[in-house]
């Protein structure tokens, strides 16, 4: 009896997890910079060059600034989370060492970013100076003064180049059957800048050979693996450069049966079992009132049924292989509909079983 229960416990318990985490496991999210009301970004080109495998990626971006004002100065704020390695910055040509911004300064008055007060608005619930960052036309997230990073230099009045080099990790959106890996860039902080005039954007693909595609349209050009953009208006909120792997053509096949599928078509064929089961059993026991076979199976075919659709998830997740999302949510709520289908199952087949029982009587 006691093995009988674990067997039990171990058949409800794998259909049964549930994934309460995220299905997006992020990677670097880097934006474009915000400015200082004394500096107008007049061009900005992007240089993308992921890894063979598309585990990492090299960007490269150079902004091109107008300054109005000699001196020193704060020019760009930038907002960077979980980048690889390597965040480095130089202004024309020069390296500068990169800043954490000081809790002490997030009122902003009185502090070197007061020339970005006009970006930033105080919340309603604390002090706290904020800017959203979109990641869509309808939805993004706030950072505050806090969030950002920043560099110190002497500039003076007219063109510069600032440069910034980092590596990347990579995006896994898992809430598909299959893995989504991708790369991101926020282009919506250039709201704020004074204009938008000139963007490039390049895609070197020479060292990557996974296929990806991105939410740029289609390239100016593209030659010897190396794509090219350009843009006078802002083309998306965030770039996005994505690999989806390639799977067998069982899997695509499963994935488009669908587990409601798979659990209707062994539910179809359970029922035909079950069906001459009762058949052969009214043949050999014609003058029993009930049928085991008849009330056995009405109690338990409705419960495999449910089961078969927890565990199609499982069976297609196996046929992906380790590319698989894997994360489908609570598929176990299902059982909760078995006090309806196990009576109506078991009602049907009880008078299936009666006119059996008659037919085989005459």
């Amino acid at each position: 009896m006691r093995s009988l229960t674990i067997a039990i416990v171990l058949f409800l318990a794998i259909p049964c997890r549930a994934n309460m985490a995220s299905g997006i496991s992020e990677g670097t999210l880097t934006t474009s910079p915000f400015i200082s009301k004394h500096v107008d970004i007049v061009r900005e080109k992007i240089l993308i060059i992921p890894d063979n495998d598309f585990k990492t990626a090299f960007f490269k971006i150079e902004y091109f600034i107008k300054a109005n004002k000699n001196g020193v100065r704060i020019p760009l704020l930038f907002y960077a989370s979980e980048f690889k390695e390597n965040f480095r910055i130089w202004v024309d040509g020069q390296e500068i060492p990169l800043k954490e911004i000081p809790e002490s300064y997030q009122k902003l008055e009185g502090t070197p970013f007061e020339d970005f007060s006009y970006l930033f608005e105080r919340t309603d619930w604390d002090d706290l100076q904020q800017i959203v960052i979109d990641e869509t036309s309808t939805s993004g997230f706030y950072v505050t003064i806090n969030d950002l990073k920043y560099f110190e230099t002497d500039i003076s009045e007219g063109l510069h180049s600032i440069q910034v080099e980092y590596t990347a990790d990579y995006w896994c959106d898992s809430y598909d059957w299959v893995n989504e890996y991708s790369f991101r860039y926020a282009l919506s902080p250039a709201r704020y800048w004074k204009s938008f005039k000139d963007l490039e954007i390049v895609i070197d693909a020479s060292r990557c050979y996974k296929p990806f595609t991105t939410n740029l349209g289609e390239p100016i050009n593209s030659s010897n693996s190396i794509s090219t953009w350009r843009f006078s208006t802002l083309p998306t909120e965030v770039i996005h450069i994505t690999f989806v792997p390639e799977i067998s053509f069982l899997a695509k096949t499963l994935i488009s049966i669908s587990p409601t599928g798979l659990a209707v078509a062994i539910s179809i064929v359970l029922g035909l079992l079950h069906f001459l089961a009762i058949k052969r059993f009214r043949k050999n026991h014609q003058s029993f009132r009930y049928s085991w076979v008849t009330i056995t199976g009405g109690i338990l075919l409705p419960f495999v049924m449910l089961m078969s659709y927890m565990y199609s998830f499982d069976l297609i997740d196996a046929v992906i292989g380790k590319e698989a999302g894997r994360f489908h949510g609570y598929t176990f709520v299902v059982l909760i509909s078995y006090p309806v289908l196990m009576p109506i199952y078991w009602i049907t087949m009880h008078v299936v079983d009666k006119r059996i029982k008659r037919h085989q009587g005459q």
